[in-house]
């Protein structure tokens, strides 16, 4: 129904603009000068355009040739196009090689496309991501995340880069709103140290192994105790999977000074009174599975 409306729409716009055109023209018909005809869509208020847009967000061959009609209808598109960044830092025989990390930042770096950037989704093909993946001369590419607001990695090796983290990334820090950490490897004390680096972070998903004891590594006897940079705000959407550590919540709520989100999905997570209990005057909406104990 929105599609069939923003097109009815564009095509009145159409219409309208060269009526408004022939009547200029036909205005000053007696002048020597010829009456320079402007492209339509150059007409349409840059409103109009905006709405026409949106509702084009998820169909990226429409954005793409929206892009092409105009400089207004590509300000209005490009950040669309390049507001989400999937990354593989590994091959696969069916994604394509342009996704190969580092060449989407590379690319669009190039471009100066980097800034529109929100939301950043890194994927190995390994069971765990390393530091010596992102290597020194790849970090620079990194920089130009200044807009980051959501950051998703799978298996990332949080052990190794737990001192290094906020040294390489620490300039889309700031910004960042959402985390999702997939099966990350590291401890407990790790992980919430991790989560601390993020000041102004609000939602947060952790999906963990469905094995049980294979989520958390012991913690290192020679490493000092890790005491988080920040006390983020915590107070939009909790999504846990697979948790079987109640210690690792009673950690976080006290290390935090309590939780205060006001969406929860939880699915085969023990200790879920732990976290009813900690949100429970934030508290607006509650998804749990049947098994969570």
């Amino acid at each position: 129904m929105f599609t069939t409306a923003i097109k009815l729409l564009a095509m009145c716009m159409w219409y309208r603009s060269q009526a408004r055109i022939r009547k200029m023209r036909s205005a000053n018909a007696s002048s020597e000068a010829p009456t320079t005809r402007s492209p339509p869509a150059i007409e349409i208020p840059l409103e109009i355009v905006e709405m026409i847009i949106v509702h084009l967000i998820y169909d990226t061959p429409s954005l793409l040739a929206c892009s092409l009609t105009c400089y207004s209808w590509y300000i209005a598109a490009v950040t669309h196009l390049h507001h989400t960044l999937t990354i593989q830092t590994h091959p696969r025989p069916w994604s394509p090689r342009e996704r190969m990390w580092p060449r989407p930042l590379v690319h669009l770096r190039e471009l100066g496309l980097l800034p529109l950037v929100k939301k950043l989704h890194i994927h190995p093909q390994s069971r765990c991501i390393a530091m010596s993946g992102f290597s020194p001369e790849k970090f620079h590419q990194l920089s130009a995340l200044t807009n980051l607001q959501e950051l998703g990695i799978e298996h990332l090796n949080i052990s190794e880069c737990i001192l290094k983290f906020r040294r390489h990334f620490g300039h889309f820090l700031p910004t960042l709103r959402s985390l999702t950490l997939r099966q990350p490897k590291c401890s407990r004390r790790q992980i919430i140290y991790f989560i601390g680096l993020f000041q102004h972070l609000e939602d947060l998903k952790l999906v963990f192994s469905s094995i049980p004891g294979l989520n958390f590594q012991e913690e290192p006897a020679d490493e000092p105790m890790l005491t988080p940079y920040f006390t983020p705000p915590l107070r939009g959407r909790l999504t846990m999977r697979f948790s079987e550590e109640v210690e690792f919540l009673k950690d976080m709520i006290s290390i935090f000074d309590g939780l205060r989100f006001h969406y929860m999905d939880l699915i085969q997570v023990d200790g879920t009174r732990l976290l009813l209990d900690a949100c429970a005057g934030t508290l607006e909406t509650l998804r749990l599975d049947q098994e969570c104990a």
